[in-house]
């Protein structure tokens, strides 16, 4: 049997530090987004143990990857066995780039274990399966527009964001988490020059667009404090006409937003050596729903 889905990453619209637990883990608000970018993941039966084959240099083969975390889980809740399965990636998203690509696969591999079970689980009991894996690993079982709060994994659905054409810019270099949330706490919380946006952006207006004029990344100054070339690229993005121009998540990757139909011809060339720009679109919840549905090839 073959069974194969897509994975696609998401951007932060919003992200507000909001202090720190007892145990040391940043309390945050966020806005998540889906957008079409997305890993394409095959679950294949074969004789033998489990194996994860990638096609992405550098990518962990083993039980350090979250897709190997996400078809575990499934398979302990299924009371099922992996072995007899070889699950492949083939790797679109960029890592260490702020847009949840291992939380998406990690999601993605739970889906095609209790497809090639028999079994359609709903996002809510997707979500208390691979909940534990990661912060925002349950957002991927919903996708679309979502709030979340604590350490980002109270979520809540909002209405959808308006279409938007989304210009990706990844610039030769990753940030791990780490880092950023690293450098945060050593700028004693600089802020990036916005003020928190409430609940500004989780509301459509009268004319059902959704507001994006308060939105903002705490960790984007720390960010571009050590990388000058973030904040580079968010002023390039914005001069160019975008609704909303942005670092996503901890970085490296920063987004604009734009109608639909915008030429944004020109934002796809004359980049540093070694920067990847991608055009794509966010993803309503629904089309998050059609993307991620698994179909048996054979």
């Amino acid at each position: 049997m073959i069974w194969t889905t897509q994975a696609p990453a998401k951007v932060n619209l919003d992200l507000r530090m909001r202090g720190r637990r007892a145990d040391g883990y940043h309390l945050l608000e966020t806005v998540l987004q889906s957008i079409a970018l997305a890993d394409t993941l095959t679950l294949q039966s074969r004789p033998g143990p489990f194996a994860l084959t990638c096609c992405a240099p550098g990518v962990p083969t083993d039980t350090r990857n979250l897709a190997w975390k996400g078809a575990a889980a499934m398979a302990l809740a299924l009371e099922t066995t992996l072995d007899g399965w070889e699950l492949r990636i083939d790797k679109h998203v960029p890592a260490e780039a702020g847009l949840g690509g291992g939380s998406a696969d990690a999601a993605a591999a739970a889906r095609l274990v209790a497809a090639a079970q028999g079994r359609e689980l709903d996002p809510a009991a997707l979500a208390d399966v691979i909940r534990p894996l990661g912060a925002d690993v349950a957002f991927f079982a919903w996708g679309g527009t979502m709030r979340g709060v604590g350490v980002g994994d109270e979520l809540t659905s909002l209405p959808d964001a308006p279409d938007a054409t989304v210009i990706l810019v990844r610039p030769p270099f990753g940030v791990s988490t780490r880092d950023a949330y690293g450098w945060y706490d050593a700028d004693a919380g600089a802020t990036s020059g916005t003020e928190p946006s409430d609940a500004a952006v989780l509301e459509p207006a009268a004319d059902d667009t959704v507001h994006l004029d308060g939105c903002g990344n705490d960790l984007e100054a720390p960010v571009a404090r050590r990388h000058p070339e973030i904040a580079a690229i968010v002023s390039r993005v914005r001069s160019a006409g975008a609704r909303l121009a942005a670092m996503s998540g901890s970085g490296s990757a920063c987004f604009g937003l734009f109608a639909p139909d915008a030429d944004v011809s020109g934002l796809e060339a004359s980049w540093r050596n070694g920067t990847v720009v991608w055009r794509t679109r966010l993803l309503s919840r629904a089309a998050h729903a059609r993307a991620t549905a698994c179909r048996r090839l054979a």
